[in-house]
């Protein structure tokens, strides 16, 4: 951080655009995630006018370097210059939604003023990985899990979280209430849990100890891949009470 002499405080850092919402004529609202402060939400003034230095450095899927002053209700942006827009992304549609399903899960998973590096890091890699040409699907299902374990919600994904017994090499259930996979025998008695293939919990087992890098060469067979979504896109269902409405999105464009 760094102080001026004055009576404001003036840090810098940086971060990520997650979204903006426009305030009055001029002024937005934006709600950015960074690497130390976790995520921040700071008024950026004059924003939309034509003579705005900052307007194209604030756009959402914009990694950036923010020059922030403390206000006594809110932040605000002083200055912001990009790092990387990610252009692939703005170009075309299905990138560009894919990125802001990741901008939104991150804006509801992190928290305000709660460092989490991991989290940041993970989101900036993914936003990469789409602009380079890797699977949109695999690094999507990548992200959700990531994000969850980096959110406190990693899954148990060799034992049973019911009984406790090593799982085998057979088909299990996965059940977000109870927090990873449950056995054969478990698994029919808790409601909610679906089924998971020995496929799909290899491929979850690989995120779990893998980085970026080794995610981008899988190739994963497309019912391997939709169960994963259901799992994913169930667990988080779980996690944050309510489906995300950009995951119903992503949905109406897959079939569209």
């Amino acid at each position: 951080m760094i102080y001026n002499e004055g009576m404001s405080r003036l840090y810098k850092t940086e971060a990520i655009v997650l979204k903006h919402a426009y305030v009055g004529e001029a002024d937005a609202m934006i709600t950015a995630y960074t690497p130390l402060l976790g995520k921040l939400r700071a008024v950026a003034k004059g924003v939309t006018r034509m003579k705005s230095r900052l307007g194209g450095h604030l756009e959402p899927l914009t990694y950036c370097r923010m020059m922030l002053v403390e206000g006594r209700n809110m932040d605000i942006v002083s200055g912001c210059e990009t790092i990387d827009a990610f252009v692939p992304l703005r170009s075309d549609l299905w990138l560009m939604s894919c990125g802001l399903y990741a901008t939104d899960l991150v804006d509801r998973l992190g928290q305000e003023g709660a460092e989490n590096r991991k989290l940041f890091s993970l989101l900036h890699s993914t936003l990469h990985s789409l602009s380079s040409g890797v699977e949109p699907a695999v690094v999507l299902r990548y992200f959700e899990f990531c994000s969850l374990a980096y959110s406190g919600y990693l899954p148990e994904l060799w034992r049973c979280v019911a009984c406790n017994h090593d799982l085998e090499a057979i088909t299990n259930y996965f059940s977000a209430s109870a927090g990873g996979l449950l056995c054969p025998k478990c698994g029919p008695k808790d409601g909610l849990a679906r089924a998971a293939s020995v496929d799909t919990i290899k491929v979850l087992r690989f995120f779990s100890r893998s980085d970026q890098e080794a995610m981008a060469r899988l190739r994963l067979r497309p019912s391997v891949l939709g169960e994963l979504q259901e799992l994913m896109h169930g667990c988080l269902a779980y996690v944050l009470d309510r489906e995300m409405k950009s995951a119903s999105w992503l949905r109406q464009l897959q079939v569209s």
